[in-house]
């Protein structure tokens, strides 16, 4: 059985989606990795750069490469450019345009979905308000969006298998796509790296990156308004408006090694996670950690985190009910025994377990239907 996968791009930041990618990478070691962009600089010493095939778009400059945005009117065509006409099994981690993959009518293309196109379907249009343009380069980003939606909706009839990432994730593809969801398999996280500390410190914790629909900047100005310390680990093109806001309690940790990311989620009261999202791997490494979750009440949050075991949740993204929230959060009130095994239901090797059998059934049976087509 030859094996492919497909990821978006692999050239701006390792997030949870990359971390997955990494998961079916181990399980598929010979199966090579075609994504849109690729940045060595980035994920050195993570992914064999031997693997990668980039599409046509690595040789433009590299400003553009660093800002797929502007990139938008190519994108759908340079993900159909792949030929994979070799492969038995194509894989698709998708959170954007690796669905769109064009596969031969013997091969089975299993996607598995962070989220469907979320700057076209559900964050639309606060996406093109928080771009801050003008009129006319309004005016363009509705047009292209609007075709890049309807190439979004058509091409995920490509898909033969969907496995979505959470049920928030699973009800969005339902409803943009009308396609039926074959399987929920949630994403998994490296909680072995992670190890809960006996005394904590006197600070909140984000983890994120620094973009306006995380909403890092009602965590910043409830946390102001509170008079408590937040440490802000990220960076992100919003990362300077972020510090303007922040008043003296507020630290950036920006991007961090591996084992200071640990030890500040360690050291933390809190993790503050005021978005919603598709699963949220962040809340994961935080329990394993032994620290508690502080989360907006939507999306994979709710999934993930049982109320006032491993977190409390608030209703709205107002700073005067967060800020409420962090006043009166005592880290006592939790177990870090209920934090640990909580996350321990989220591992990686869980993720990869259930991931590998689906996947080897799906296609056992995929292979006896079209043996029994030809």
């Amino acid at each position: 059985m030859k094996v492919a996968l497909v990821h978006d791009w692999l050239n701006t930041k390792q997030g949870g989606g990359e971390k997955v990618l990494m998961e079916m990478a181990t399980i598929f070691p010979n199966a090579p990795i075609y994504t849109l962009l690729y940045d060595g600089s980035v994920f050195n010493g993570r992914i064999d750069s031997t693997r990668i095939r980039p599409s046509s778009l690595q040789c433009w400059p590299v400003f553009l490469r660093k800002r797929p945005r502007y990139l938008l009117p190519w994108l759908p065509a340079a993900i159909e450019q792949f030929d994979l006409s070799e492969y038995d099994l194509v894989i698709s981690s998708s959170s954007a345009f690796a669905k769109g993959v064009i596969t031969k009518p013997g091969t089975l293309h299993i996607c598995y979905c962070h989220s469907p196109m979320r700057f076209v379907w559900d964050y639309w249009p606060a996406y093109v308000h928080e771009q801050r343009v003008g009129p006319l380069r309004r005016a363009v980003m509705y047009a292209l969006t609007s075709n890049v939606r309807q190439w979004d909706y058509m091409s995920a009839a490509r898909v033969d298998r969907w496995i979505a990432n959470s049920k928030t994730t699973a009800g969005r593809i339902a409803k943009y796509y009308r396609v039926k969801v074959d399987a929920m398999i949630y994403p998994g996280a490296d909680i072995e790296h992670f190890t809960p500390v006996e005394h904590k410190g006197s600070y909140f914790v984000t983890l994120s990156s620094l973009t306006p629909y995380k909403k890092i900047d009602v965590a910043i100005a409830a946390c102001n308004k509170a008079g408590v310390e937040l440490v802000v680990i990220g960076d992100g093109a919003d990362r300077q408006r972020l510090e303007q806001l922040a008043g003296p309690t507020i630290r950036f940790a920006g991007r961090v090694s591996d084992h200071d990311r640990s030890s500040l989620l360690a050291g933390a009261k809190a993790l503050i996670f005021p978005n919603e999202e598709d699963f949220g791997i962040a809340p994961i490494e935080a329990m394993a950690s032994g620290t508690a979750v502080i989360a907006y009440r939507k999306g994979g949050l709710t999934e993930t985190v049982e109320e006032g075991i491993t977190g409390v949740f608030f209703d709205t993204q107002t700073v005067d009910e967060l800020a409420e929230l962090v006043q009166k959060f005592n880290p006592k009130d939790f177990k870090q025994s209920d934090l640990v095994s909580r996350a321990q239901q989220f591992s990686s090797a869980v993720f990869r377990k259930h991931f590998k059998a689906d996947v080897e059934a799906a296609y056992k049976t995929h292979k006896a239907e079209h043996h029994g087509q030809n």
